[in-house]
């Protein structure tokens, strides 16, 4: 063994540049490969600092089998898994929430916080353990108890000044005066976000399971369970199931489509990571697969040179296994090297990716996931180097070994060159099929991010401060008359306070319940006059309601019509301005100026709202993220003066024209504390990072398919030419013989380059309609798909052509005798 490592090396330093492109091909599909396996790793193992963390269950509702949403479980439905889950040691409740801190010295702020049943803190170990005071006990959450809640140590450092005297200490929380009781480690953010904690009630008022199966109302709540001493999750899973089955019998209209699923703690409120993993996995498949045919390609090239030295081996008694062995052993170096290489660079590519996420994931990536280098991504790198290694250089080495003894030693060409062609062939159809597939969907997966980040909103968004208001203290809470006239008096104090300051630095103001190019798309539906509805199937509408002024201070030009001013108040015609789209699809070929329209009111017992007529028309202005029903929404606005009843419990506020910076932002925060100041504003942000914000980290992912479409193109250029060049030179004696008998070099060009088109007309398609489907859905044109199938197809076909025109250029320039005898 020793010397087959040494003569190895020995044979690897002979030729420095064959081992220097060997080991540089190898890098990229084992480095992309050892990256992809450190983010499944960092999602799914996580950094759990809990005793026993495999224990912790969490518990969410399914709809029609598919997993729904965090805070779904209903706490009726709750109340009977209690009951009815054996496998489960306890499963507790809580709830996730935004909530409101007085400072002592500064504005209010809005903080992440959870309320927590006590018993969760035993489970958590010494991660809990508080830093000042204590955590939350039982009778906290016992009614009539006082407000208490546990603060976390950044939270305390960064907002409250380390004040040593907090414990005990009284905070406004929510507009509540509430006693600080513990200060919990700063690296504690459970269950994902979180740094306040507060004890948790159960849902006030009659419970009821409501109307169908809708889930997230304050009705539903989290679950945390433990499992039992030797219980698995998957029988805690089946007992789930089985309740969840007798509630769906006992109460067909709420309980008719939903489950129960018991996952693991690292799962919890992540349902889309497995379709990211999956991407990630099937990229480093095909990537490894394209360097595979790369470096055999490489090596089958190398152990056609060697022939001679392994005939003259094989003559001296060296048995088949032992050169197929030592031949083994050199491609087994490399790829240990080449991971070795991919492991530097895959770390770094972790820490960049962890960088960027925090920097664009607006605090709600979960406390325990970071990406890093772990332990199990390090043997997942050197299993796949050894197997790499395998599938690599097995066949060559095989081939190799094959040798003719007398052929080999008399010319240098061993029987196996009879069918090197052939198999030359077969490479090269397998790299134009990969090469295209990756090259088409890495590319237009690019352009697409790209696309949607940087698309327009039909709203300007240069020089706009935005932030969000959220009324949070009980004055504000609930559906009442007064709770409602609360509401609507706020938002006048607002918009008057607001007007102040923008006159103040020459700006405007533009207030909507979801400002264009982020947040949420609010849909409500709707009745078209004249308009005859069949089984209850109203067509859908986004609503959003805004101040007087909004589409002049947001840049947003009328097609027809007017905006709203203070003619439209409460007591007077009810108004709303369209989009085209709602125009179109609604009232297509008409005027849509005095046309009326209805909300439809409740789930089950619909009820038809008041009239409302249509006073102006815009352009599609984008709201939400800009995907497929965000560009194709038909918006209508309502004027918030008119939102009395339903005056609307937070709203989104810009301040159109000033830059993001210090001042602006204490304009903001002035205004409001001028209009309430128990109040606080959040997500203040530029208009621009606020879009890139409501993309969850899109320009990651761009980044990362850039960067898998550089590394495919490269392998493409390199690859391509290299098994093309090399089927050529395979046919050297060939043109030789043709060209004996008379062939002309024209004729041996056309036949040469003939055999490449025909071998893109069999590989291409099939790697250009690969990449197509797995892009399926993801383009809201065709256009794009076309183009990207022009270029790549355009690209490949000239690396192949050229691959073969070069080679057989030098070929065709040999005489034939020296083609004759060429290996």
């Amino acid at each position: 063994m020793r010397d087959d490592l040494r003569h190895s090396v020995q044979a690897l330093l002979r030729h420095p540049g064959h081992a220097l492109l060997s080991l540089l091909t190898l890098s990229c599909g084992l480095g992309f490969a050892i990256f992809a396996a450190g983010i499944y790793f960092s999602f799914t193992a996580g950094d759990l600092p809990f005793p026993e963390p495999e224990r912790l269950v969490a518990v969410e509702a399914s709809r029609d089998g598919e997993r729904s949403q965090a805070k779904s479980v209903h706490y009726l439905d709750l109340l009977e898994y209690q009951r009815q889950t054996p496998s489960l040691e306890a499963l507790l409740p809580l709830q996730t929430d935004t909530v409101t801190l007085g400072g002592q010295r500064q504005y209010p702020a809005n903080f992440a916080a959870a309320r927590v049943s006590a018993g969760i803190w035993l489970w958590l170990g010494e991660a809990a353990r508080p830093e000042l005071g204590r955590g939350l006990l039982p009778g906290d959450s016992e009614p009539g108890a006082a407000p208490v809640a546990v603060i976390g140590a950044d939270l305390w450092r960064r907002f409250l000044g380390a004040d040593p005297a907090i414990v005990g200490s009284r905070l406004k929380i929510n507009g509540v005066d509430t006693e600080i009781v513990g200060v919990l480690p700063g690296r504690l953010r459970f269950p994902m976000t979180q740094e306040l904690w507060l004890p948790f009630q159960p849902p006030a008022g009659t419970l009821s399971r409501g109307e169908g199966y809708s889930m997230g109302t304050p009705q539903h709540v989290m679950a945390l369970g433990r499992l039992r001493p030797g219980a698995s999750r998957e029988q805690a899973s089946a007992e789930l199931h089985q309740v969840a089955q007798n509630l769906a019998t006992q109460f067909p209209a709420n309980n008719r489509r939903v489950g129960a699923l018991a996952l693991p703690y690292a799962a919890w409120g992540l349902p889309d990571v497995d379709m990211i993993l999956l991407g990630l996995a099937g990229a480093a498949a095909l990537l490894l697969a394209l360097v595979c045919i790369n470096t055999a390609n490489l090596l089958l090239a190398r152990a056609n040179e060697r022939r001679q030295e392994l005939a003259v081996r094989a003559a001296l008694g060296a048995p088949r296994g032992r050169l197929v062995m030592q031949m083994l052993t050199e491609t087994w170096l490399l790829c240990l090297a080449a991971a070795g290489l991919g492991l530097f660079f895959s770390a770094w590519a972790l820490e960049a990716t962890q960088q960027a996420v925090m920097a664009t994931a607006d605090g709600r990536l979960p406390f325990w996931i970071h990406f890093t280098m772990r332990p199990q991504a390090v043997l997942v790198g050197l299993g796949v180097s050894l197997l790499t290694a395998l599938a690599t250089g097995l066949l060559p080495a095989w081939r190799a070994s094959a040798v003719d003894l007398n052929s080999a030693l008399r010319d240098g060409r061993g029987s196996q060159g009879r069918t090197s062609s052939r198999f030359a062939r077969g490479l090269v159809w397998v790299q134009i099929a990969l090469s295209s597939l990756l090259l088409l969907a890495s590319g237009l997966q690019t352009y697409t991010v790209h696309q949607r980040l940087n698309a327009g909103t039909g709203a300007r968004m240069e020089g706009v401060l935005t932030a969000r208001l959220t009324l949070r203290t009980a004055e504000y809470q609930g559906s009442g008359e007064a709770v409602q006239a609360a509401r609507a008096a706020l938002w006048n104090r607002l918009q008057a306070r607001l007007d102040e300051a923008a006159a103040s630095a020459q700006a405007r103001v533009a207030l909507s319940t979801s400002l264009p190019g982020g947040g949420m798309i609010d849909t409500d539906e709707i009745l078209p006059e004249g308009m005859t509805v069949q089984d209850g199937q109203y067509p859908e509408g986004g609503n959003y309601r805004i101040n007087a002024g909004f589409f002049d201070a947001m840049e947003v030009k009328l097609l027809a019509g007017r905006e709203f001013g203070p003619q439209d108040r409460a007591d007077s015609l009810k108004v709303a301005v369209i989009n085209q789209n709602f125009a179109q699809q609604h009232w297509p070929g008409q005027d849509p100026l005095g046309k009326r329209f209805a909300i439809v009111e409740g789930q089950t017992q619909k009820r038809i709202g008041p009239w409302i007529t249509v006073v102006g028309v815009i352009p599609h202005v984008l709201q939400g993220i800009g995907r497929e029903r965000g560009l194709r929404a038909a918006n209508f606005y309502l004027p918030i003066s008119q939102a009395t009843p339903g005056a609307p419990a937070d709203m989104g506020i810009a301040l159109v024209g000033v830059p993001d910076n210090a001042a602006s932002r204490e304009l903001l925060a002035r205004a409001v504390a001028q209009a309430d100041p128990s109040l606080a504003l959040e997500q203040v942000v530029s208009a621009e990072e606020r879009q890139r914000i409501a993309h969850g980290g899109e320009d990651v992912a761009a980044a990362m398919y850039l960067i898998l479409g550089l590394l495919t193109l490269g392998l493409a250029i390199s690859g391509i030419y290299g098994v093309t060049s090399r089927a050529v030179q395979l046919r050297g004696q060939e043109i030789g013989v043709r060209r004996a008998v008379g062939a002309s070099d024209g004729q041996l060009m056309r036949m040469l380059l003939g055999q490449a088109l025909s071998l893109l007309a069999l590989a291409l398609p099939l790697g250009l309609t690969g990449g197509a489907l797995a892009l399926s859905g993801e383009l809201g044109s065709s256009l794009p798909l076309g183009l990207g199938v022009l270029l790549v197809g355009t690209l490949i076909s000239s690396l192949v052509l050229f691959s073969t025109w070069l080679p057989a250029r030098r070929a065709l320039r040999q005489s034939p005798t020296a083609a004759l005898n060429s290996p």
